[in-house]
């Protein structure tokens, strides 16, 4: 009787457990109608709240539980990774305010050490269906998007699941689906337990390839197709063996194998220039996106920060095409990238060399553990993540940061500790407290932050109805915690400098205006930090012309031109500064690059910049 009760003790324990972890992975369904960009800060906070419950469940679980931690290889390179990164961010570079970027950092190594610590091969398979699962009902988001039943996260695409646009949401969807494949293929067995799961997995994978076309992502139909070939692969090893065996044996194995790989060559080139062919233009950006990511890397060896890559390689695009090197083809594709589009490029950027081949060493142990215990399923959806990695941003996203975690953990829960001691008991518990003193401190400091949002979410009323003196005072007292939001430092900014630019404001007080004027470039010059966006370097020109600092506001509006070179606001914002500054032949030389070159984009706006600069060389 003692014994019946124990066991139901221990699978409520179990169970209560398993709740927070299944609250993490359904982050990536929470869309926050509350908050500024709640499709992205609507996950962060809720990923906040589950690793509080996680970290608690887990040091729970770690007491009145007889399991044993036994530090690993992995474990180290995970550790030294994140310090890595920490030191990079915080003693090299000046990144300290990115504390959302670091903050997350902080919990997802909590993550993997509390999915460690709670290692079982049952966990494991609750924590599979789920992560199956939430492909599943992404899937069937996204075709009830596609069909005009509910809408999409963004006003200019009809796909975008619970994401803000189609890449990231197909990227997620290919990386769930080699492990319900691997599901799916499982040899049939006489149970309805396992016929079930066999089946879920078959209709999740058809559901998938149902809406992953209408995505038009190139990276994630390879990251499915090289995730899959490892699930078949790995499954079907002794099959192929004995086939290539057989074949070995007859005459047509000569000439086959001589052709295999030719063929095989030209199948490649074939589908890659496809792809390239697909989205030329944006193949091409990417391409110099890398090209300069490498540039930055080469003059930043240690890193610039977490959070930083972007201003940083807004930086080096604008010495390169200031140094007359780039192609016309460059210039015509530049823009100002958030991302790197390859993610192993950006750790390297933003942490460090060193940081990059720490973070190679897990991903290489990973593999080996998954392939010494065949656990051809996760290691499937790694390598497919792995693959998505190389031509787009998952990293950068939150719920593939967690499925990550997640992946990885999954090796150590084949790592059982077959000598159990008490003083690895007392191990797991310092560990487990640890985990909650992180995941504490990481809340503490995120909570007010969630108070801001809120705050900055009604207040964008005000903003966009162009009342920016009303909104000047709250917005400053919302900087300390949205330092690390560009979005916010443009709005604010923005609101500073309207504010004091006003023709009333300014005859009224005009020592005000200026000292409003220097706050708003002090803002922008932070956003500079972890953004490119050439808008900002503009609006800073306009305040410095407004002060009638003429040579700081051309030497900012040059570095817009030089930034984005497709872009004609900076060359018009510069013929309108060299007029005020009485220098008639900069003035047409400025007004002929306005009116001769062409946009990226045409535009109305275009038109109007063209007619004003004539009237100013016609007046």
């Amino acid at each position: 009787m003692k014994n019946k009760v124990g066991v139901m003790i221990n699978k409520i324990i179990h169970v209560l457990w398993l709740v927070p972890f299944l609250l993490v992975l359904a982050t990536v369904f929470v869309v926050s109608d509350d908050l500024v960009n709640g499709v992205v800060s609507g996950k962060y906070f809720w990923f906040y709240a589950s690793m509080g419950l996680v970290a608690i469940a887990v040091l729970i679980v770690a007491v009145i539980s007889k399991k044993r931690f036994r530090f690993s290889i992995i474990d180290g390179f995970v550790l030294l990774f994140a310090g890595s990164v920490y030191l990079s961010a915080l003693v090299f570079n000046d990144a300290a305010q990115n504390t959302t970027k670091l903050t997350i950092l902080a919990l997802l190594v909590v993550l993997y050490f509390s999915l460690h610590l709670s290692k079982g091969l049952w966990i494991m398979s609750a924590m599979t269906i789920a992560l199956i699962l939430t492909g599943l009902v992404e899937a069937i988001w996204g075709l009830r998007q596609l069909y005009g039943f509910i809408p999409s996260q963004h006003g200019l695409f009809k796909l975008t699941g619970s994401f803000f646009n189609p890449g990231p949401y197909a990227g997620y969807l290919a990386v769930v689906l080699p492990l319900a494949l691997h599901w799916g293929i499982q040899p049939a067995r006489n149970t309805l337990l396992h016929t079930s799961l066999k089946w879920f997995g078959i209709i999740t994978c058809l559901f998938i390839l149902l809406v992953l076309p209408a995505a038009m992502s190139r990276a994630s139909w390879l990251a499915v197709i090289g995730g899959s070939l490892v699930v078949i692969f790995g499954r079907y090893a002794g099959l192929f063996k004995s086939v290539q065996f057989k074949f070995i044996k007859t005459k047509l194995a000569r000439p086959v194998k001589r052709l295999i790989v030719p063929g095989l060559i030209l199948l490649v080139l074939a589908a890659f220039t496809g792809m390239y062919y697909l989205k030329k233009d944006s193949a091409d950006g990417r391409a110099l996106i890398w090209k300069t990511s490498l540039q930055t890397i080469a003059k930043h060896p240690f890193g610039v920060g977490l959070g930083n890559f972007s201003g940083a390689y807004g930086e080096m695009q604008a010495a390169y095409f200031a140094s007359g090197q780039a192609s016309e083809t460059e210039q015509l594709v530049a823009g100002s990238s958030e991302y790197g589009f390859n993610e192993y490029l950006q750790i390297a950027v933003e942490s460090g060399i060193v940081a990059l081949l720490l973070f190679a060493g897990i991903i290489v142990l990973s593999v080996r553990i998954k392939v010494k215990a065949k656990d051809w399923g996760t290691l499937g959806s790694l390598v497919a993540l792995l693959i998505f990695a190389c031509f787009s941003y998952p990293f950068s996203i939150l719920p593939f940061l967690i499925v990550l975690a997640f992946l990885l953990s999954t090796g150590q829960w084949h790592t059982d500790d077959i000598n159990p001691s008490n003083r690895r008991h007392l191990r797991t518990i310092i560990l487990a407290v640890c985990c909650l003193l992180i995941t504490v401190g990481g809340l503490w400091k995120q909570y007010p932050m969630y108070q801001a949002y809120k705050q900055w979410k009604n207040l964008q009323i005000y903003y966009q109805a162009d009342l920016f003196e009303d909104t000047v005072e709250v917005y400053g007292s919302l900087y300390p915690y949205l330092n690390d939001q560009v979005q916010f430092l443009f709005e604010y900014a923005q609101c500073l400098s309207k504010t004091g630019l006003n023709d009333q404001q300014r005859i009224k007080d005009p020592a005000r205006c200026d000292s409003l004027l220097i706050k708003s470039n002090a803002v922008l010059q932070r956003a500079m930090q972890i953004s490119c966006d050439p808008m900002l370097y503009n609006i800073m020109g306009k305040n410095y012309q407004s002060m009638k600092r003429y040579e700081e506001a051309e030497t900012v509006l040059l570095k817009s031109t030089q930034l984005v070179p497709n872009r004609l606001y900076p060359w018009y914002l510069l013929t309108k500064l060299y007029d005020e500054m009485g220098l008639e032949d900069k003035v047409r030389e400025t007004a002929d690059i306005v009116c001769s070159k062409e946009p990226k984009v045409q535009s109305p706006a275009v038109k109007e910049m063209r007619e004003e600069v004539r009237k100013l060389i016609y007046k």
